[in-house]
């Protein structure tokens, strides 16, 4: 019996100390960080240290702005991981500190004191205006109008006495005021001075809520390893900016990708492994589904809403390549001499410690670099990649709105790039020259304007010989003949890409004929030219086009634009 008792004892023991609780705080620390462009993944890592049994594990001073849903929790060592959740520690509420008696029975007095004297104000003011009265009434009243002198003269006698007196007595009464009016504001000054006193003295509570990740653990024994939680958390962001860099016409694209990181989690991301990804975690992830689509005729008993008629605006080419360049900035010249390049060796780019993965749907750039961003929501620039792309040079002439080219290159092999829309810095030789905006789309082609190129110019003249009217009885001929002139005045060859347009006629009455086009490609539908050619330096081009509209005499059309 009594070993029994004994093995009984051990059990109880042995099971107690199995089941009790340990908590421990632990000094984690933020190890990576991957910024979505809506959100972002925040990774803790920390080491632990276990006791027999259940173990109560607190990351403290997390974000505030955690999804709770989204914590992660992975370790490393002989433990088992049964909980994870997010928890706030509310601080206990300070005690007050007690004002001395004396000084809130001194405020009380004080606070008495100004009520009785602004009642003093009052009466003295009241006085004032008695006198003031009684001086217009003495004054209204002329008891001295005609009269005897005797009499006159007992009256102004009397007169002069009395207002003596209401003058004598409202000095009095000033006098009284400013006094008191003097001693309400020592007095106010001195209260104003013990309410600092009171005020300073309480304990102001600036301490706020602490956010913390509270994970439960199974240990068979006392060991040491560690774990890592990982969470989303909102209120961070990034977004892409490109410079795009050309040295001349001959030579292939320097694309430099940056990611301008915000955040505003509540927590300071120090020196942290940084990853940007194009996820963005609150798109919706559901596919839509299609409902059946009936169509019946309409009931206009019911009613009929027309929808508004959209004039299809025609994509022009040419205005998608060529984008209005502003000099917002001068940029210092890259090819500076200041340094001997013989005796120091190539500076690294931050960009080559940029790790490009392709995952299912989306891109991260990992980068080998550690950051320090701090959470104050400003912007933090980071350089995320940088590549050479082969490019094709093209200047775009169009002689109706410029008579200088725009020099565009051609990437062709731009879908491996996975660019995202955003705006570009533009540099050319050395020298910025104004910015543009990067648009990917289904094409084949991705075009970037690098802007003006004065080397090739071209001249729009009216051929006056060629052009000319004819009248007939009811019907009106207008011919209309233009010459191009393109002139290189480089010492390189460039592909030259001239766009001029027709008319279109949208009238049976209105009749548009092509007479020539310099083996211009034509559309009639929208009734645009192209011309395509090579131009050797110093060489030049000319071209004609000329055409003819016809239509009713006594009907008005616009030739200002013909």
């Amino acid at each position: 019996m009594k070993n029994i008792l004994i093995v009984l004892t051990l059990i109880a023991i042995n099971s107690l100390s199995f089941g009790s609780k340990n908590e421990n705080n632990l000094s984690s620390k933020i190890n990576s960080v991957t910024v979505y462009l809506n959100g972002a993944q925040v990774e803790r890592k920390s080491k632990v240290s276990l006791k027999t049994g259940i173990n109560t594990l607190i990351f403290q001073d997390v974000s505030p702005f955690l999804n709770p849903k989204t914590i992660r929790v992975k370790g490393m060592g002989d433990y088992i991981i049964l909980d994870s959740k997010k928890t706030i520690l509310y601080p206990e509420p300070i005690e007050k500190k007690e004002i001395p008696t004396r000084i809130t029975r001194l405020i009380e007095k004080m606070k008495d004191s100004i009520k009785v004297l602004n009642f003093d104000r009052s009466n003295v003011s009241a006085k004032l205006n008695h006198l003031n009265t009684e001086r217009k009434y003495i004054l209204a009243n002329k008891i001295y109008y005609k009269d005897t002198l005797p009499v006159f003269k007992e009256s102004l006698a009397y007169l002069r006495k009395q207002l003596f007196e209401i003058t004598e007595l409202e000095h009095e009464l000033k006098v009284k005021n400013d006094k008191l009016e003097q001693k309400i504001i020592e007095i106010n000054n001195r209260l104003k001075g013990l309410n600092n006193f009171q005020d300073n003295n309480k304990l102001k509570d600036t301490r706020k809520p602490i956010h913390q990740i509270e994970v439960t653990v199974k240990a068979n024994k006392a060991l040491a390893g560690t774990m890592t939680v990982s969470y989303f958390v909102s209120n961070a962001s990034w977004s892409p900016s490109y410079d795009i860099r050309v040295k001349n016409s001959s030579s292939p694209v320097e694309l430099t990708m940056k990611g301008t990181v915000y955040q505003n989690t509540g927590e300071s991301w120090d020196n942290v492994k940084l990853t940007l990804s194009t996820n963005n975690p609150y798109k919706n992830k559901i596919k839509p589904e299609l409902s059946v689509w009936y169509i019946n005729y309409y009931n206009p008993n019911i009613g009929y809403y027309k929808d508004a008629n959209v004039t299809p605006r025609r994509q022009d080419a040419t205005k998608r390549m060529v984008e209005s360049l502003s000099l917002k900035e001068v940029a210092l010249n890259e090819n500076t001499d200041e340094y001997n390049d013989n005796y120091a060796p190539a500076a690294v780019r931050s960009t080559d410690y940029t790790v490009k993965t392709q995952t299912m749907a989306n891109v991260e750039y990992k980068i080998d670099l550690r950051y320090s961003i701090s959470a104050d929501n400003k912007a933090h620039l980071v350089a995320v990649n940088q590549q050479e792309i082969a490019a094709n040079y093209i200047h775009y002439l169009v002689p109706k709105y410029d008579k200088e080219s725009y020099l565009v290159a051609q990437l062709t092999d731009w879908e491996e790039l996975d660019l995202l829309p955003s705006k570009a810095n533009l540099y050319y030789e050395g020298s910025y020259i104004g910015e543009s905006r990067i648009n990917p789309t289904a094409n084949d082609t991705l075009y970037i304007s690098l802007g003006n190129d004065r080397n090739i110019r071209i001249k729009r003249t009216k051929d006056k010989e060629k052009s000319r009217e004819k009248v007939f009885s009811n019907r009106k001929e207008t011919t209309v003949s233009y010459d191009l002139l393109v002139k290189n005045m480089s010492s390189s060859e460039y592909q030259i890409i001239v766009e001029d347009h027709l008319p279109v006629s949208q009238n049976k009455t209105i009749v548009v004929t092509v007479e020539n086009k310099s083996r211009a490609h034509f559309n009639e539908k929208t009734g645009m030219m192209e011309w395509k050619f090579d131009l050797k330096p110093k060489g030049n081009k000319k071209l004609n086009y000329t055409y003819k509209v016809e239509y009713d005499n006594d009907k008005p059309l616009d030739l200002s634009r013909l």
